[in-house]
């Protein structure tokens, strides 16, 4: 699969850099964060790949640095995303279908804390990752994302999200030292990923999920006693150097935007559908917050390729005006989204997305 035919379908950073600033490039940008379905790899890259693709909430990369380069050109996307991962000591299962899924953490003590505590992983290792994204990416027009981990979601998977949710008010301490270790670490990642590629990189990404459908998963005074502070110290360095940092986080955005945009966060992503009306919030945040994603996963799993397309051709209507908005999935692309469904969607970006006719084919 391949629909690079112009300059206007061909990968470019800059359509999405030019997107985020709220500005109209040529057509809407699109990008997709995670993708962990073998079958739409190999679909767009038309051959087998020779390793088992990974998950990258379980730490690790998902494809290497090479064929995602390849597999964003082969389809016009404008960045690639890669993952500098600290999430300790979570819990997985496996299910009867054979997938892994995460069912609690283990860090339950203080003596936990202290003895059990998984290590981070290494830094060298992680700076020679990013580096071969950015050798593979070089000249092809597709730009490089680093994405960290972050402390708030960290620590609750870390400890259980159930057993969390009931520490943060039996046990805070507990809670906020396990948040700065974790923190301490990712600022090193950061000034280290800053230092050495801060030139080379298309922005900064933080994963950390802060919110479920009804808005923050803690109590609003607590989250503000907790998050802001770190968070601008997380994403210091970047800001300094004049990245736009990219935040990924779940849930209704409503109290959460905000919050985000007085730290510093530039973009965020998916915007789930099941708990926004992203054409209201394109309308509220213009200007101040770009929006990524928001086209439903379960549309891109069961829909027919017409209704993607259609969905998509409403949404280059009514979100790219003004940019402000780049084109993805509502969570990520995985096992069960038809490769075809995936390429529906793309394709319709490249049919409607072009400035000056959106909406028009």
């Amino acid at each position: 699969m391949q629909i690079q035919t112009s300059d206007y379908d061909k990968s470019n950073v800059n359509r999405l850099l030019t997107a985020l600033n709220h500005q109209e490039p040529d057509r809407v940008p699109h990008i997709e964060l995670w993708v962990t379905s073998q079958a739409v790899y190999e679909y767009v890259l038309e051959r087998k790949l020779l390793y088992v693709i990974g998950d990258a909430a379980e730490g690790g990369q998902s494809i290497t640095p090479e064929d995602d380069v390849e597999f964003a050109l082969r389809q016009g996307e404008d960045a690639v995303l890669c993952n500098l991962n600290w999430r300790p000591n979570n819990v997985f299962r496996l299910a009867e279908d054979g997938t892994r899924h995460y069912v609690d953490g283990e860090i339950k003590t203080w003596a936990d804390l202290e003895s059990k505590l998984d290590p981070p992983p290494s830094l060298d290792d992680q700076l020679r990752h990013l580096e071969r994204y950015l050798v593979a990416a070089q000249g092809t027009g597709v730009g490089v994302i680093a994405n960290l981990t972050s402390f708030f979601d960290s620590a609750m998977l870390a400890i259980g999200v159930t057993d969390s949710l009931y520490m943060f008010y039996d046990n805070r301490p507990l809670v906020e030292r396990l948040m700065d270790i974790l923190l301490t670490h990712q600022e090193r990642v950061m000034r280290a990923v800053i230092d050495r590629f801060g030139d080379d990189l298309a922005l900064v990404m933080v994963n950390d999920d802060i919110g479920h459908n009804s808005g923050l998963l803690i109590r609003p005074q607590m989250f503000l006693q907790i998050f802001p502070h770190r968070m601008k110290r997380l994403i210091a360095p970047a800001k300094a150097h004049g990245l736009k940092v990219l935040m990924h986080t779940d849930g209704k955005l409503d109290t959460i935007l905000p919050i985000l945009y007085e730290v510093g966060i530039d973009a965020n992503h998916p915007v789930e559908p099941e708990s926004n009306d992203i054409v209201e919030l394109k309308k509220r945040w213009a200007g101040k917050m770009a929006l990524i994603g928001n086209v439903h996963t379960p549309l891109l799993a069961f829909g027919a390729k017409d209704e993607i397309e259609a969905k998509v051709k409403e949404y280059c209507e009514k979100l790219g005006p003004g940019g402000g908005w780049v084109c993805g999935s509502s969570t990520s692309i995985m096992d069960g989204i038809p490769p075809e469904n995936f390429v529906a969607m793309i394709q319709a970006v490249h049919k409607y997305g072009r400035y000056g006719s959106l909406g028009k084919a």
